[in-house]
């Protein structure tokens, strides 16, 4: 899990439930997957190691519309209360595998599809380029026939 930077030249794309902090030392604004929390992550422009914040009910979350967000846990000293949270935690992160797991079978499907047609297309190519050198054979024997016709003289 590495922090992702966010400016207008980057790529990277903030996802719902992200954690966006910025580096203490440079100011690089950064965001990371909300399991990334606590971690120490090395700064994408000056290097320096920050730790990710760890999320408070007062912490804006990523929204993104359609998605459902990944479920943010505070302890508040009640275990049961904490279960709860990581149980909550715990199916957020089981459907978020199963999706991707889906995503994965269905890139693997579009892969083996467009592999086949590379072969196809491969196959045909290899066929028009036996056809060109066939006809660029034609063409050179004409061509040595014209030039044996105009180096004939009359009798």
């Amino acid at each position: 899990m590495s922090a992702n930077s966010n400016h207008s030249n980057d790529m990277t794309e903030i996802r719902e439930g992200d954690i966006v902090f910025e580096c203490p030392d440079c100011g690089k604004s950064m965001a990371i997957e909300a399991a990334g929390a606590g971690l120490m992550v090395p700064c994408v422009t000056c290097n320096r190691q920050v730790q990710v914040p760890i999320p408070d009910a007062n912490t804006p979350e990523v929204r993104i519309p359609g998605r459902a967000s990944a479920p943010v846990i505070h302890p508040n000293g009640d275990p049961h209360e904490t279960i709860r949270q990581l149980d909550a935690a715990l199916a957020y992160a089981n459907e978020q595998t199963d999706r991707l797991v889906a995503e994965k079978e269905a890139l693997q499907e579009r892969r083996a599809f467009l592999e086949q047609l590379r072969m196809a297309h491969t196959e045909r190519l290899q066929q028009l380029a036996n056809e060109v050198q066939q006809m660029q054979d034609t063409l050179d024997r004409i061509g040595i026939l014209l030039t044996e016709i105009r180096t004939e003289r009359p009798m």
